[in-house]
This record gives C-alpha cells, structure tokens and sequence, in this order.
C-alpha cells in the first residue's frame, strides 16, 4: 500500500431527517460542523449530532499526546495497627509504592492517587 493516510483530528457524526446518518471531518471542529450544517441542504434537517472518538483523536487532541491516567493504589487498613508515618501511611508504604511503580516502568513523574481505605480516624490517634 503506497498511499498515505489521513486522519482528520475533528470528526463529528450526524442523523438527518433523511435518515441518513454521516460523518464530517476537519482539520478544526469548526470545519468539521460547517461541513455538517451544509449538508442539512441534502440531507434536511440535523435530528442529532455527536463528536467521534477512534483510534487516533479524541477530541481534536491526538491519541498520543494525551497523558495516561493517573496509577490509582488503594490502601486498606483494615486489620492494621502498626506505626504510621507523618502523612497517615503505614511506615515504609509510599517508598514501596514508587518501587512498585519503577518495577512497572511508570515516569518518575507519573500522576499516582492513593486513597485510604478503613484508615484509623487521625484525631483517636493523637491522644
């Protein structure tokens, strides 16, 4: 295959009142809903219309470029009663945690939620 192809960061999908149902590409979502409006001409009148995420853009932004979601670490205390550190963690956990994500090849970097699960409430803690 010798020809090269394109695709358009913009594509929105329309039903018209012919039945029809198209898509409409653009190097800009504007172009892309201007092509759609004109063909109210043929096709009547827009009944529905939607932007198209595949496999190469999601909204005008290339598949590429968007940044992975953030790695999500549960921490369940439940059964726990050992030291925790200044921010509420079992001692030691977030070095393991940032270890673990090394080992899986994550950025240094990479975006991380850890969220606390039947942790010990901070305040019984203190006294």
């Amino acid at each position: 295959m010798d020809e090269t192809e394109f695709f358009a960061p913009w594509r929105l999908v329309a039903a018209f009142a012919d039945g029809s149902r198209l898509t409409f590409d653009g190097l800009t979502e504007e172009q892309a809903k201007d092509a759609m409006e004109a063909a109210q001409e043929e096709h009547g009148d827009i009944g529905y219309w939607n932007r198209v995420t595949d496999q190469n853009y999601e909204d005008g932004r290339y598949y590429k470029l968007i940044p992975e979601p953030p790695a999500v670490h549960i921490v369940d205390f439940t059964g726990y009663d050992g030291p925790l550190d200044e921010n509420g963690f079992p001692v030691g956990l977030p070095d393991e945690i940032a270890r673990y994500a090394k080992e899986q090849g994550a950025a240094p970097d990479a975006p991380q939620i850890i969220l606390k699960r039947n942790a010990p409430n901070e305040k019984e803690d203190k006294q």
